[in-house]
């Protein structure tokens, strides 16, 4: 039998201070977070950075196969740092074109077959806090 983790998912307008509560409920439980709307920008940002077009579906999904991410709660101004394979990409998500590309990312049903998958395997014991619909 297999042994599965409970999860809580969040979800609200932007600036609802979701990510706050996500974080601090997190932290005050010991559980796993995960920002679920920070995947599709983490996504954007990886295609960017190996010359990937936004449309070749095949090559975006192959990299989430290779994602490496943590969310890992941090103080700052964002309520969790967002790193990927341990350099910290909190910023470099943030900027206008990445958002922009991960409007693009997020209406590929591909892309949000294999995001949805990803999400799942960030189940772990005892929980996840999840910020976001997906």
């Amino acid at each position: 039998m297999v042994e599965t983790a409970p999860v809580i998912t969040i979800d609200g307008p932007v600036g609802s201070g979701k990510g706050t509560i996500c974080t601090r409920l997190a932290e005050r439980l010991g559980w796993a977070i995960l920002d679920s709307g920070a995947l599709y920008r983490i996504l954007a940002l990886g295609a960017d950075r190996n010359g990937l077009d936004l449309d070749d579906v095949p090559g975006v999904t192959d990299l989430v196969a290779q994602l490496e991410v943590e969310f890992v709660p941090d103080g700052r101004d964002e309520p969790v740092a967002v790193l990927v394979k341990k350099e910290d990409v909190s910023l470099a998500i943030r900027k206008e074109s990445c958002g922009k590309a991960a409007s693009r990312l997020a209406v590929i049903p591909e892309v949000r077959d294999a995001l949805l998958a990803f999400q799942r395997s960030l189940r772990v014991s005892p929980g996840l806090i999840a910020d976001g619909r997906d």
